[in-house]
């Protein structure tokens, strides 16, 4: 397995398992960040996340350019 597909699953088990049935998109992030904050160890390693993030938005709202 390699640390992408293994972040991933991570990230998978852990949002299965969110204690909690009511929240927003902040408890979301906060939730992805939890499984993140063990590989993310270099602010370029945030910047690109939050990079993506914004990339997939857009792919979906129709702002991307």
């Amino acid at each position: 397995m390699t640390e992408f597909t293994h972040i991933l699953t991570q990230i998978k088990q852990h949002l299965e398992k969110v204690p909690y049935d009511n929240g927003d998109l902040s408890d979301v992030g906060n939730e992805i960040g939890i499984v993140l904050g063990r590989y993310v160890d270099k602010e370029q390693d945030l910047k690109d996340f939050i990079q993506g993030v914004r990339h997939g938005i857009s792919l979906t709202n129709g702002t991307h350019g």
